[in-house]
């Protein structure tokens, strides 16, 4: 089996972006390659950093909505005149939601 392998200039092509963001990302552990002069960086690899990556569209095309374990408007309202009004006071107590 044949693998094909790219060059840092190649992939930053691929994933439109820099040869130093390529770089961060390997170095960062987030895109498998091969050490040496020039690196390499396999195609499967590419693939599967690109698949992790990837967000789907819903089939719609429109935005989901929000789960409903999210705070409404009028939580965080009242969360936030809690916190304001703690901290006018002096407490430091946390104020929670």
């Amino acid at each position: 089996m044949t693998h094909r392998f790219l060059t840092e200039p190649e992939v930053a092509e691929i994933l439109r972006c820099s040869r130093q963001k390529v770089q961060r990302l390997r170095l960062s552990g987030r895109l498998a390659y091969l050490p040496g002069r020039p690196v390499l960086i396999a195609q499967t690899d590419l693939d599967a950093f690109i698949a992790e990556n990837s967000r789907l569209a819903s089939s719609t095309g429109k935005r989901e909505k929000k789960s409903d374990t999210s705070l409404s408007t009028e939580d965080a309202r009242k969360w936030a005149m809690q916190a304001v009004l703690l901290k006018r006071k002096g407490k430091r107590a946390a104020v929670k939601p």
